[in-house]
């Protein structure tokens, strides 16, 4: 080897030696360059106000909405009915509009001072509301103060909008609502529940009939829940509330036919992709057999405890309307002014046509039985023999559960105006006619009519949108096209 070659070789380990000593200054500077920068970042987190928890689920902001609305509902109530005993007394006790023969408290009131002397309450032709609340409010009225009874109206109202929330939250969550079709190029519509319990809580018409404590919220109660119980599949549970429903006001019989379409199968498409407009016959015929056996049982308590009697100062009573004081119903004026002979023939041409709507609606609307029984709660509220305003508040507030209709609603202004007009002009002709003598019965009755038309009206216009919705369903090329019926 060449000393020319030895001095290259020897130049090049020099180099690189040279090279190795210098690395390790070079990562000690690197290591400290990075230990400053953690330093940084550590002093500038520091600095940063700690962040709160993650923000809650959709799921728990909505219901946390819920229990909001829900509480801010019962502390108005409780605190008008606390603070304000004789503006309720005297201005909405006694309202005709929010109280009837079969919901008034002072009849309550009237059969459990009777009841408390050991008086039957149904021999002296005064009470005609059912012995549940007689049960239910024997404690309460007998041994606490009267803040107690008022808190149960205000409970049994905070829990139908609750009931009312549930039965959104199901038609949002429930499979076999989730997963109906849409009309093509339709987003999925979702109420909040929040703001269905808000709707029916912040109604003036559900606070007046509250605040004059009238029984029909206890009978809201059990429809309500009826339904609940129902779009859930406990379609037993569903049977017996609407049994206690029909003890308590005898038309919320007529949801038996839809909850029947329930039991029968309407619901059970909850593992699949589109509902199933059949049903099972066994199904309903069971469902229907399991009502009557529970409608029976309650009864024969009843007779045990009060008598026969009491039969015929409840459904008897209201299936006749014997009493004709003034309401905002259709049947008093008429019979006021019929003659006797004929009275038998149109009391029963009124109660069939309240009830005759049942099946057609039922089943026409079987692949949806929550949609009928809507509709039925509304024709309920127009055509009973005593409605009250209470009545038409639980309709309204049932309508926003299905908001995807309002687009195909093409009378809404109408029937908003109607329905104002019949709930505004009615104190006013009422006091025209009995306070200042002014006026006559025709003035409240004329009010009467237009607030009843308004209520057709709306349903009229809620099922036409529902079936105009069913058609761009299954036949999208029709959604520009005017249905014409020939």
């Amino acid at each position: 080897m060449s000393a020319g070659t030895l001095e290259h070789a020897d130049r090049k380990k020099g180099s690189s030696g040279a090279g190795s000593e210098q690395s390790p200054k070079r990562t000690k500077k690197d290591m400290a360059n990075a230990l400053v920068e953690t330093l940084a970042r550590g002093v500038a987190r520091t600095d940063k106000p700690e962040s709160a928890e993650p923000p809650s689920s959709p799921r728990q902001s909505e219901g946390a909405r819920l229990m909001r609305v829900l509480a801010l509902g019962f502390a108005l109530r409780l605190a008008v009915l606390a603070l304000s005993p004789n503006f309720v007394s005297k201005h909405l006790t006694t309202r005709v509009e929010l109280g009837t023969p079969v919901t008034s408290y002072k009849r309550l009131v009237e059969g459990l001072h009777l009841a408390a002397q050991g008086i039957s309450p149904f021999d002296g032709g005064l009470f005609h509301q059912s012995p549940l609340l007689l049960i239910l409010f024997r404690v309460p009225f007998g041994w606490l103060p009267r803040i107690f009874s008022d808190a149960l109206f205000v409970a049994a109202d905070v829990l139908v909008a609750l009931v009312l929330a549930k039965i959104a939250a199901n038609k949002i969550a429930l499979p076999g609502f989730a997963r109906r079709p849409l009309v093509p190029g339709e987003t999925a519509f979702r109420c909040p529940p929040s703001a269905v319990a808000m709707l029916y809580l912040f109604n003036p018409l559900t606070l007046a009939t509250c605040l004059a404590r009238s029984t029909i919220v206890f009978s809201h109660l059990a429809t309500a829940s009826a339904l609940y119980f129902g779009t859930s599949g406990q379609i037993d549970i569903a049977i017996a509330l609407a049994a206690v429903a029909t003890h308590l006001s005898l038309y919320p019989a007529v949801l038996v036919a839809p909850l029947s379409l329930m039991a029968g199968g309407a619901l059970q498409s909850r593992s699949e992709s589109k509902p199933r407009s059949s049903f099972s016959v066994a199904g309903a015929v069971l469902a229907l057999c399991k009502f009557a056996t529970c409608f029976a049982a309650i009864h024969l308590l009843f007779v045990l405890l009060y008598g026969s009697q009491y039969f015929s100062a409840t459904f008897e009573f209201t299936l006749k309307a014997t009493d004709l004081q003034p309401n905002v119903g259709l049947f008093w004026y008429f019979f006021i002014e019929i003659f006797d002979e004929f009275r038998q023939f149109f009391i029963a041409v009124f109660q069939l046509t309240a009830l005759a709507f049942t099946v057609p609606i039922s089943w026409r609307f079987r692949s949806d039985p929550l949609f009928g029984s809507v509709m039925l709660v509304g024709v309920i509220s127009a055509l009973k023999s005593y409605p009250s305003w209470g009545d038409l508040s639980l309709f309204l507030s049932l309508i926003p559960i299905y908001e995807e209709l309002v687009k195909y609603m093409q009378y809404t202004f109408l029937s908003a105006n109607l329905l104002l007009y019949g709930v505004g002009l009615a104190p006013v002709f009422w006091h025209l006619w009995i306070e200042q003598g002014s006026g006559n019965a025709n003035f409240f009755y004329a009010a009467t009519l237009v607030y009843v038309f308004g209520q057709i009206t709306l349903l009229f216009d809620l099922g036409s949108a529902q079936l105009r919705r069913q058609l761009d369903i299954e036949h999208p090329e029709t959604r520009e096209k005017t249905v014409v019926q020939e």
